[in-house]
Protein backbone atom coordinates (compact mmCIF):
# COMPACT_ATOMS: atom_id res chain seq x y z
CA UNK A 1 0.00 0.00 0.00
CA UNK A 2 1.40 3.35 -1.08
CA UNK A 3 1.52 6.04 1.65
CA UNK A 4 -0.79 9.04 1.32
CA UNK A 5 1.90 11.69 0.85
CA UNK A 6 -0.59 14.58 0.96
CA UNK A 7 -1.83 13.45 4.38
CA UNK A 8 1.72 12.85 5.60
CA UNK A 9 2.73 16.34 4.46
CA UNK A 10 -0.30 17.82 6.25
CA UNK A 11 0.59 15.95 9.44
CA UNK A 12 4.23 17.11 9.26
CA UNK A 13 3.02 20.68 9.78
CA UNK A 14 1.70 19.81 13.23
CA UNK A 15 3.84 20.52 16.27
CA UNK A 16 5.74 17.50 17.59
CA UNK A 17 5.12 15.31 14.54
CA UNK A 18 8.17 13.71 12.94
CA UNK A 19 8.65 11.60 9.85
CA UNK A 20 9.71 8.69 12.07
CA UNK A 21 6.41 8.90 13.95
CA UNK A 22 4.42 8.98 10.71
CA UNK A 23 6.43 6.03 9.35
CA UNK A 24 5.64 4.02 12.48
CA UNK A 25 1.94 4.82 12.12
CA UNK A 26 2.10 3.83 8.45
CA UNK A 27 3.65 0.45 9.37
CA UNK A 28 0.95 -0.17 11.99
CA UNK A 29 -1.90 0.70 9.59
CA UNK A 30 -0.65 -1.30 6.63
CA UNK A 31 0.07 -4.89 7.54
CA UNK A 32 3.30 -6.03 5.94
CA UNK A 33 4.38 -2.53 4.91
CA UNK A 34 7.20 -2.85 2.41
CA UNK A 35 9.08 0.34 3.24
CA UNK A 36 11.82 0.62 5.83
CA UNK A 37 12.32 4.11 7.23
CA UNK A 38 15.14 5.10 4.85
CA UNK A 39 13.06 4.22 1.77
CA UNK A 40 9.99 5.91 3.27
CA UNK A 41 12.00 9.10 3.87
CA UNK A 42 13.50 9.01 0.35
CA UNK A 43 10.09 8.59 -1.25
CA UNK A 44 8.70 11.47 0.82
CA UNK A 45 11.58 13.74 -0.23
CA UNK A 46 11.01 12.78 -3.88
CA UNK A 47 7.33 13.60 -3.52
CA UNK A 48 8.21 16.95 -1.92
CA UNK A 49 10.30 17.76 -4.99
CA UNK A 50 7.18 17.55 -7.17
CA UNK A 51 5.39 20.33 -5.26
CA UNK A 52 5.13 23.80 -6.76
CA UNK A 53 6.40 26.13 -4.04
CA UNK A 54 4.35 29.33 -3.89
CA UNK A 55 4.22 32.06 -1.27
CA UNK A 56 0.86 33.78 -1.12
CA UNK A 57 0.49 36.92 0.93
CA UNK A 58 -2.91 38.44 1.58
CA UNK A 59 -2.92 42.13 2.48
CA UNK A 60 -5.07 45.20 2.12
CA UNK A 61 -3.97 47.68 -0.54
CA UNK A 62 -1.86 50.48 0.94
CA UNK A 63 -1.52 48.74 4.30
CA UNK A 64 2.02 47.41 3.75
CA UNK A 65 5.05 48.22 1.65
CA UNK A 66 7.07 45.36 0.16
CA UNK A 67 10.64 46.00 -0.93
CA UNK A 68 12.72 43.52 -2.91
CA UNK A 69 16.28 44.29 -1.92
CA UNK A 70 18.04 41.42 -3.69
CA UNK A 71 20.57 42.59 -6.20
CA UNK A 72 21.62 45.62 -8.17
CA UNK A 73 20.04 49.00 -7.57
CA UNK A 74 18.17 51.17 -10.07
CA UNK A 75 18.96 54.85 -10.55
CA UNK A 76 16.04 57.16 -9.87
CA UNK A 77 15.80 60.17 -12.17
CA UNK A 78 14.62 63.39 -10.56
CA UNK A 79 13.87 65.04 -13.93
CA UNK A 80 11.45 63.78 -16.57
CA UNK A 81 13.21 61.81 -19.27
CA UNK A 82 12.61 62.78 -22.88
Amino acid sequence: MQPDWVEIHREMRRKGVTLVLLWQEYRERSAGADYHYSQFANLYRQWLGTLDVVMRQTHKAGEKLFVDNAGQTVDIASEPVG
